[in-house]
């Protein structure tokens, strides 16, 4: 992709999860909507077995620390570790914030709006010149929260990323 096509800031919109496009995320959203059945949201333990090699490839889980002060990073998928050029497994959401205050913020903006509310959320953008180590252009998410006893204590996000040069293996 030529660079001159990016837009010099990354940007984003929430989007209704019924209105993502990307069937990997689709498939993300009916799997936890029929492991919820008539609970708030599934928990984390009934997940492990459910996701489809696709899912597991294109999402991370997201562990809850310290009741929301910080966030970190488990099971980081294969897609999502080639679109950042990087395996965050293990990393805490602060650590981002230290080192890309602008990204690491606004997740923690969308962190924070599912774990509060307990609700899916979408999120769909461009990644900009700001960007310059992301290997992927545009981005589809969902955000999933999971817990036990109606608090969220995981989150599970699916991203599809689209890369600059989708042929680089």
């Amino acid at each position: 992709m030529n660079k001159s096509m990016l837009p010099a800031q990354s940007r984003g919109d929430l989007i209704p999860v019924d209105r993502l496009d990307a069937d990997l995320v689709r498939a993300g959203l009916s799997m936890w909507r029929s492991l919820k059945r008539d609970r708030r949201f599934p928990g984390r333990a009934c997940l492990t077995s459910c996701l489809t090699p696709a899912l597991r490839d294109g999402s991370f889980l997201v562990e809850v620390l310290e009741g929301g002060a910080d966030y970190r990073y488990r099971d980081v998928g294969r897609e999502l570790v080639k679109g950042f050029n990087v395996d965050f497994t293990g990393c805490r959401l602060s650590q981002i914030i230290e080192t890309a205050p602008r990204f690491g913020l606004g997740l923690r903006m969308l962190y924070d709006m599912v774990r509060a509310s307990g609700e899916p959320l979408g999120y769909r953008g461009w990644v900009g010149e700001d960007m310059p180590g992301a290997a992927f252009v545009h981005h589809e998410n969902l955000i999933l929260p999971l817990g036990e006893d109606s608090a969220v204590d995981h989150l599970l996000i699916v991203s599809v990323l689209v890369l600059k040069h989708p042929n680089v293996a």
